[in-house]
């Protein structure tokens, strides 16, 4: 018998795209919510003229696995070590620069962007596992940061077909030793205004991952490419008078606004989100509890290029 809570989840960066580097239980478990695996695949219907309505069975094109997941945010426990989930950002279009010492930072790539090979385990009771291997995944980022609560990275990974197979369980899965911080006292500014009471920021990378079709590949699959990204979220800040903020202001010049929030406070365990071009795409408003709330929409743009948004874990 197989449990859904019985998976575990391995993820390395690939040196070479589609080339399998053999993550481990010992330096590449990642803990996670939610996985979910999917083989997907082009289902060729066939349409022949037969002299009858019965249909022929079909034909398998293109074939591909998705594998999305959710993992806390949380790092290293180290200034300047990156933590387990380094590899899966990096495989979301983001490029690193490690400082020893001082911090991990990724900002959005438009060169070369790197790949990762995922397994995951299924275990069962006998001592054995199902393991799913998806190599050359490329995928996309989102994220949620709410008050009181954990904050999250939603990850959805690409990857080329291998059929799944019947292995030994792996042994016990080593994972980062920290604890992941509670979103509360994360300096949330936006336009340098510091008092607005907001219960939730939620950012998408938006990234095109495409299929690069290739005849001479298995599957007519080389692999996958991020072709594009259109970075957007929302802000629900309560209500407040416009002399504290005026929206409409912003929203109808498109003016771009600073936008920065941290989430943690510890060594090694602390992640700073920021945004130098955030535009609001529409104004809404809702009910939270009875209280009056500003629903934004919003999209993030480059100032220079390759940094519309920022994530800095010290």
């Amino acid at each position: 018998m197989f449990r859904t809570k019985d998976r575990i989840l391995l993820a390395k960066e690939e040196s070479t795209y589609g080339s399998d580097p053999t993550p481990t239980v010992g330096s590449n478990a990642v803990e996670t919510i939610g996985i979910g695996v999917n083989y997907a695949g082009d289902v060729l219907e066939r349409n022949l003229q037969k002299g009858t309505l019965s249909p022929d069975i079909p034909k398998l094109g293109q074939r591909w696995i998705e594998v999305d997941f959710t993992c806390e945010v949380k790092w290293s426990g180290t200034k300047g070590t990156a933590g387990r989930l380094a590899d899966l950002i990096e495989a979301c279009g983001f490029d690193e620069v490690a400082s020893a010492g001082s911090s991990v930072t990724y900002t959005p790539a438009s060169g070369t962007m790197k790949s990762v090979t995922i397994y995951v385990y299924d275990l069962q009771d006998s001592g054995l596992a199902r393991l799913h291997k998806i190599v050359g995944a490329r995928g996309n980022l989102s994220m949620e940061l709410e008050a009181g609560q954990i904050a999250k990275f939603i990850f959805k990974f690409f990857g080329l077909y291998t059929a799944p197979s019947d292995v030994s369980a792996p042994s016990t899965p080593t994972f980062d030793s920290t604890t992941p911080p509670i979103v509360e006292s994360s300096s949330l500014t936006l336009n340098a205004v510091s008092s607005l009471i907001a219960q939730k920021v939620g950012v998408d990378m938006n990234n095109d991952v495409v299929k690069q079709d290739d005849i001479n590949s298995s599957a007519g699959l080389k692999g996958f490419i991020i072709t594009g990204r259109k970075p957007s979220g929302t802000l629900n800040p309560e209500k407040v008078t416009q002399t504290v903020y005026n929206y409409a202001t912003d929203w109808l010049a498109q003016t771009a606004r600073e936008l920065s929030v941290v989430v943690g406070s510890a060594d090694g365990n602390k992640l700073t989100v920021s945004a130098p071009k955030l535009s609001i795409d529409k104004l809404g408003e809702a009910d939270r509890n009875g209280i009056g709330v500003d629903d934004l929409p919003f999209r993030l743009t480059r100032s220079s290029g390759n940094d519309e948004i920022q994530l800095k874990f010290e």
